[in-house]
């Protein structure tokens, strides 16, 4: 990662930052001057430093990068939009993802916290949706698009289900009044960085999408047959970090496209006339797993050598995506498993691995993902209790240990992620009810 040499003021509260610096304390260091600037300017309480903070640390805790880091650096820098436009709803919905992260402590660089006096993130959830107005009209602006997505991060992120479906379906009925989901319906005079913009959000939302539904088990609203979007575009000009974090953020959403077809496949239609089901559009089991081991075998190199610790690629951002892939992959290669039928005893291989690998995590990666991973957990667990069923039952014992492993482990995490010690009951029960 390149180093930054910044002349920071120091602001009531706030240490001046050293003069190395990574993405992270450019941003802070850019929004706290901001910040004070804006408050001389006349800017209103309480939107001063503490936004300009809040919003420097989703460089660090988003796993969603809705905007690119360009826009975080400059959009707000001279101030607060006006309280009517999509700009500001947009700002608000960022400073309560980052305002709960900030509460949790779920940041990589403690510093970054350092008196800084956190609001409740729900005040500007409330803000936020306080703003969405009755109509949207015909607009390209892809604020609101942003907004919601982030509004529904937030919900998943505090359990509340109801709102996650609201703003997942805000977000579709735009997308699908805008033709957003096909590229060449877009506007031709946008410029080459507002097309890879406006591919980042869509892959974002469609992501969020298949992670709500495989663990909810709610509808897919865009499966990725109607999707004709291609992804950000990896350029020359990219310093080596951003390329490889680029390239696994790819491979990840490869691996979520993936699952969505890997978990249509295990759902079926049971109902369905026959005259429906022979055109159903329903991978066999050995494609899905041929698609798989395709998949993974033209890793990139540079994410093969990410876990290597000689490699230039152990900043935070890029080893919290090493566990995000090990995670998604657990959960493909798993759900392929069980719709191809296969033996129990290599379902139970791959969740073995998978909590040999994640338990290796520093808990700051786990604090980071929040609900997220401990999501993945359970959807985990509820596999293998699937799995144990299977073989007339000869691996339940076997299943039964592994599903109290992740019980233990989400139960290890309930003092830092909320919904950490529900996940863990249920997974403790499930591993009783496996026997």
């Amino acid at each position: 990662m390149p180093t930054f040499k910044i002349e920071c003021i120091e602001v009531s509260g706030c240490k001046p930052l050293p003069v190395e610096q990574d993405n992270a304390s450019r941003v802070l260091a850019t929004f706290a001057m901001g910040g004070v600037l804006g408050a001389a300017g006349g800017t209103k309480e309480p939107f001063n430093i503490h936004i300009h903070r809040q919003v420097a640390l989703l460089v660090l805790t988003m796993g969603y990068p809705f905007l690119a880091e360009s826009d975080l650096l400059l959009r707000w820098e001279n101030g607060i939009p006006d309280p009517d436009g999509p700009s500001y709803m947009l700002l608000m919905a960022l400073c309560a993802v980052s305002s709960q992260a900030a509460a949790l402590n779920a940041v990589f660089d403690n510093a970054l916290l350092e008196g800084l006096s956190t609001p409740d993130s729900d005040q500007y959830f409330l803000e936020a949706v306080s703003k969405i107005p009755v109509h949207i009209a015909q607009s390209q602006n892809l604020d609101y698009l942003r907004s919601f997505g982030l509004l529904a991060v937030y919900s998943l992120q505090r359990s509340n289900y109801s709102d996650l479906h609201r703003y997942l379906g805000a977000y579709h009925a735009l997308v699908a009044q805008h033709s957003f989901h096909d590229e060449s319906r877009w506007p031709d005079d946008i410029s080459i960085s507002e097309i890879d913009n406006r591919r980042r959000l869509f892959w974002c939302i469609y992501r969020l999408e298949i992670h709500s539904a495989c663990v909810l088990g709610h509808v897919v609203r865009l499966p990725e047959v109607q999707v004709s979007v291609l992804y950000p575009r990896i350029i020359p000009s990219m310093d080596p970090e951003t390329q490889a974090w680029t390239a696994g953020w790819d491979y990840i959403t490869d691996l979520f496209r993936l699952l969505e077809y890997a978990m249509l496949s295990l759902r079926g239609c049971k109902t369905r006339k026959a005259v429906f089901s022979v055109i159903c559009d329903r991978p066999s089991p050995t494609t899905l797993l041929d698609g798989l081991a395709r998949l993974k075998s033209s890793k990139s190199r540079v994410l093969l050598s990410i876990n290597d610790p000689n490699s230039g690629y152990q900043t935070n951002r890029c080893k919290y995506m090493a566990v995000q892939i090990t995670c998604t992959e657990t959960l493909v290669t798993i759900m392929a498993l069980l719709y191809c039928q296969a033996p129990a005893c290599e379902v139970m291989e791959i969740a073995e691995n998978f909590l040999e690998e994640v338990t290796k995590a520093p808990l700051i990666m786990f604090k980071v993902a929040g609900n997220y991973i401990v999501q993945q957990l359970l959807g985990v667990g509820h596999m293998l209790y699937n799995a144990s069923r299977s073989d007339n039952g000869r691996y339940r014992s076997e299943a039964k240990r592994l599903i109290a492993l992740l019980g233990d482990l989400a139960k290890s995490l309930e003092l830092d992620i909320p919904f950490a010690a529900t996940a863990g009951e249920r997974l403790l029960n499930m591993a009783e009810h496996s026997s």
